[in-house]
């Protein structure tokens, strides 16, 4: 095979591994979370975004696709960043 086809074939199952770990994580503790009332509204456009924005990032995150530690590390930050009150 050439690697123009593994290249993209490797990006997009990383990405798609990225999200389906990390997306449903990121889901419950937002739905706890004080503050993330604009995101539980717009679930659908939050997931669209954050979607797009693991697509162009994945290159550099693709270790969350296979560390349990890593992963979770990274929803919390993500949380903590998405629903912190901006005074």
């Amino acid at each position: 095979m050439e690697l123009w086809t593994i290249v993209p074939a490797v990006w997009v199952t990383t990405w798609f591994m990225c999200v389906y770990r990390t997306y449903p994580l990121i889901r419950q503790l937002i739905l706890n979370e004080t503050g993330a009332e604009l995101i539980v509204n717009y679930k659908y456009i939050h997931m669209i975004i954050y979607g797009a924005m693991v697509f162009i990032m994945t290159p550099f995150v693709w270790k969350l696709a296979f560390s349990d530690d890593i992963r979770a590390r990274w929803c919390m930050a993500y949380v903590i960043a998405v629903c912190r009150s901006k005074k």
